[in-house]
This record gives C-alpha cells, structure tokens and sequence, in this order.
C-alpha cells in the first residue's frame, strides 16, 4: 500500500531512521494473499487451457456440416485454438507469466521475513 502523510484517510507513518516519511509500505502477510489470490488465478488459468485443449479431439471438435464452407469453418476454429498464436499457447504463456510472478512474490516474501527479523535482532540486541 502507498501511504502519502498528506492525505489524512491514511495513518501517518513514522519518519524512518533516515529520515523518509510514506511511501510504500509493504507487510509480508500482504504478499502472501496476493500471491496466494495469483496463485488461484493460475489455476482457473491452468482449467481453462485444459478444457480449451479438449476442445482439439476430434470427438467435441465443432459440427459445422460437411459442407466446404462448414469444414473451413471447424479448420479456422481449430487454428485459431491451436496454432501457433492460437489460444492454447496464449494461455500458455499466461501461465508461465503467472509462475514467475508467484515465484517472485514468494521470495519478496522470504525477503521481507528475513529483513523483519534482522531488524528485529537488532533491536533487541540494543
């Protein structure tokens, strides 16, 4: 969360040892729902790229006819699913996108634990 001291609808924050005052202020707890809410995103992703790629077998491929027109329609559905920038590899990209970001929310996390727990060491070695 970003807290700007001028606004009031916001507690103030204390000016850090080095004399900063707001900004971003992060509590790692905070982390961890996003990363968990992202993480429950990936998954709907993850379930949606697994009924899209069903949708491929032949068997719930669309019925269109067997006329030309009905065939080069159920051709174009199938490119535009599974081509090469078909929604198959969109979502597959999403996915990836997702992990990565999950991991790195994860390891800020790890970082901001880490980080609270030094600071707090020093305080109580003081």
């Amino acid at each position: 969360m970003y807290i700007d001291n001028g606004n009031t609808s916001v507690p103030a924050v204390p000016a850090s040892p080095t004399g900063l005052a707001g900004g971003w202020q992060v509590q790692p707890e905070q982390v961890q729902q996003f990363a968990e809410a992202v993480a429950q995103v990936r998954l709907d992703f993850e379930s949606l790229r697994k009924e899209a790629q069903d949708l491929l077998d032949p068997a719930n491929s669309p019925k269109l006819g067997t006329s030309p027109v009905g065939n080069a329609l159920s051709d174009k559905f199938n490119e535009r699913l599974g081509g090469t920038q078909g929604l198959l590899e969109q979502l597959g990209t999403a996915l990836e996108r997702m992990d990565e970001f999950v991991d790195s929310a994860q390891r800020s996390l790890a970082s901001y634990l880490h980080e609270d727990s030094t600071a707090a060491g020093s305080l109580r070695a003081q």
